[in-house]
């Protein structure tokens, strides 16, 4: 089952905060983030169907001029919006403690009246080690000695929490490679947004019942501001709550 999980990553920024050459904004701290990716998947029985999946995360970032290093320190929320309410996903909590995005080395450039902040394409892996991370194909069974169980449950790869017609409940076990980029605007030195471009690879290694071997085909949002990403400073030690509420204004975007 292909769900398009979408992990916490970081930012490629257009720029628009004016700095001379030398003169370099300070990043370095704790950052939330939260971003929103879109596309379309073939729900059975309807069609296509648009699909979000929200996410926030505490994300820390060191700087030494203009080079960053970012880390994810946790991620609070992971939330699918399938666009039918005949199929429910999730992810489980053990899923989201065990996921550890970075270092990804980042590099400040200055760009005519702005500055732009660069991370080129970087791969996630969840649920399997590759030698080859960028083109070594993903197994395909469960008994392939490349797959990890991610979330310490006894099942391969990782698991997603499955809800048909909100009556039925299942799991499927699923393996993934996510390629990102980000691209968005420094708005300021506690501010920063943008878009997502992104392509994901998952294999559904099993499931709980075959009923739960249920189609997760997808295809982008054309709409390339459909998936976003805002940065907000932060002191450091707000709880997941405080930073659902941070973000309130954009979950209703």
């Amino acid at each position: 089952m292909k769900f398009f999980l979408v992990l916490i990553l970081f930012v490629f920024v257009i720029p628009r905060y004016g700095v001379a050459q030398t003169e370099w904004p300070d990043l370095s701290g704790s950052w939330a983030l939260f971003q929103v990716i879109s596309d379309y998947w073939d729900v059975p029985l309807l069609g296509e169907r648009p699909r979000r999946i929200y996410q926030i995360a505490k994300i820390h970032v060191d700087q030494n001029g203009p080079d960053l290093v970012l880390r994810s320190e946790a991620i609070c929320a992971m939330v699918f919006d399938m666009g039918t309410s005949l199929v429910q996903i999730s992810v489980t909590p053990a899923f989201l403690a065990a996921v550890q995005i970075g270092p990804l080395w980042g590099k400040l450039l200055p760009f005519e009246d702005g500055l732009s902040f660069v991370i080129p394409e970087f791969l996630v892996l969840n649920g399997v080690n590759l030698s080859d991370p960028f083109s070594e194909p993903l197994p395909t069974s469960p008994d392939d000695p490349r797959v990890v169980d991610l979330d310490g449950d006894g099942k391969p790869g990782f698991t997603v929490r499955v809800r048909v017609l909100g009556l039925i409940s299942g799991e499927s076990y699923v393996v993934q490679r996510l390629r990102q980029e980000y691209r968005g605007t420094v708005l300021s030195p506690d501010h920063i947004r943008g878009t997502i471009t992104w392509k994901d690879e998952q294999v559904t290694l099993g499931a709980s019942a075959s009923f739960f071997l249920i189609p997760g085909k997808g295809r982008p949002d054309p709409d390339p501001n459909r998936s976003f990403f805002v940065l907000r400073r932060i002191r450091g030690d707000e709880s997941c709550e405080e930073l659902r509420e941070l973000f309130r204004e954009e979950l209703r975007e």
